[in-house]
């Protein structure tokens, strides 16, 4: 079974009340090949999370329903996965909070916004990377 699991695309899940940013997101994630779900608010990220398995989540701190810093410290305390390890968590804002609020907010990585996405996609590879090293 977890043969079975490698051999899937990566599993990203954005979560961004803003549906260009989730379209930009998608288009660029999609073509590295992962496979991307967008949720426009914690609710709707909360479903997506009992539904299926993710190997990363993208969260943006301003949401219409939850924070986003509420929505990560929920994550992080029911999403644990087997091994006892947990889903990795970027935070994705346009606000410049200091970087060391991210651990305190339950977030495993902190990136500001930006149309240009390298940075983003650069942490993705590295949580995935480190995923596969420990399987």
């Amino acid at each position: 079974m977890e043969i079975e699991a490698e051999l899937l695309p990566p599993k990203v899940l954005v979560v961004d009340a803003n549906v260009r940013h989730c379209l930009l997101y998608r288009m660029e994630m999609e073509a590295q090949g992962y496979e991307v779900v967008c949720a426009h608010n914690g609710h709707d990220a909360l479903q997506q999370l009992q539904q299926r398995r993710f190997d990363v989540a993208v969260v943006d701190v301003i949401l219409p329903d939850i924070s986003g810093i509420d929505l990560t410290e929920q994550i992080s305390t029911t999403r644990r996965r087997p091994k006892g390890r947990r889903l990795p968590i970027i935070i994705n804002t346009a606000y410049p909070y200091p970087q060391q609020q991210a651990r305190r907010w339950s977030a495993d990585a902190f990136i500001l916004k930006s149309s240009n996405l390298d940075e983003l996609m650069g942490k993705i590879t590295s949580f995935l990377r480190r995923k596969r090293r420990r399987n």
